[in-house]
């Protein structure tokens, strides 16, 4: 089971605005931007699906079965986001779609000028501290959104279907937001996949591994990467956004979730994570997963 942030569930279809039962549309324009709702009201297979434009597509509700180009088939659910090239091609599955219970998703198409010209401003005023450029990798384009992303959607999507007169501003103000916070989600999924172009995170990625039951704190981070703490916490704001102990702590929470998995004992995840007190370990567990530890376990062994 991943951890997934969801989307809010936008308004259905009503009356005319319902012309299929199959990827029903519902378009909402703006000068860059085209937020366009898809609704599928029965069981379909294999519908093609192709954008213009680099796309965002978040699946709100219900279930598809996702065929991309050279890529095996997946499950696509809820709190799950993927970007793509404009221009590629895909057919889609809706096993459980109903009338009752429609799927549900979006898919928000961007010009490629507007999203050059963020890029280009990230990369002459806030460059990488190492090698490589900002830029949306289409290899890492299966996203699970995090707080900080949905958030930002759910804005996003409110001010596209609002009625604001200013909401082409506020739009273009919260869509740079969105996608600085998917840089930064990429860059850690390149880090977690040891595909990142910078050496010190991967250095410091392998460092934390290794001593992840030991007590590691700013200062040892500092010097195992040979940088100022400013230097270190500006590293990682900027390319994971998040602070290096947070990192830490997501990473102790990504080990004592696999020696969940192997032991099904809390305090022993807890030891062997590099927590040293069970209860607080258990409090923090909740707050980051959305269950205790000991339902993590349970969940796993019911899925």
């Amino acid at each position: 089971m991943r951890d997934r942030t969801l989307i809010h569930t936008l308004p259905f279809s009503q009356g005319r605005e319902l012309s299929t039962l199959v990827e029903n549309r519902r378009a909402f324009t703006l000068d860059s931007l085209e937020l366009n709702i898809y609704e599928t009201y029965r069981v379909s297979e294999y519908v093609p699906l192709r954008f213009d434009d680099l796309v965002m597509i978040n699946m709100i509700q219900g279930k598809k079965i996702m065929h991309l180009e050279q890529i095996k088939a997946f499950d696509y659910l809820p709190g799950q986001m993927i970007v793509l090239p404009a221009m590629v091609g895909m057919h889609i599955d809706f096993p459980e779609a109903t009338l009752e219970q429609p799927t549900q998703c979006t898919a928000l198409t961007i010009r490629k000028e507007k999203i050059e010209a963020v890029l280009d401003y990230l990369n002459e005023f806030y460059p990488k501290e190492q090698l490589g450029r900002w830029h949306i990798d289409p290899e890492l384009f299966h996203l699970y959104n995090s707080n900080e992303l949905a958030e930002l959607v759910n804005k996003l999507f409110q001010i596209i279907i609002g009625e604001n007169p200013l909401k082409d501003v506020l739009a273009d103000l919260t869509f740079k937001e969105l996608t600085i916070r998917l840089l930064q989600s990429q860059s850690l999924m390149a880090l977690k996949l040891l595909k990142s172009t910078n050496k010190v995170l991967m250095h410091l990625q392998e460092f934390i591994r290794k001593n992840i039951t030991e007590k590691i704190s700013i200062d040892l981070l500092e010097k195992a990467a040979h940088m100022s703490k400013a230097s270190l916490t500006r590293m990682f704001n900027r390319e994971l956004g998040l602070s290096p102990m947070e990192y830490v702590i997501q990473q102790r929470i990504s080990k004592a979730k696999q020696l969940l998995l192997l032991t099904r004992n809390v305090k022993e995840s807890c030891f062997g994570s590099g927590f040293n007190d069970v209860n607080y370990f258990v409090r923090l567990f909740k707050n980051r997963v959305g269950i205790t530890p000991g339902a993590f376990v349970l969940a796993q062994c019911q899925g």
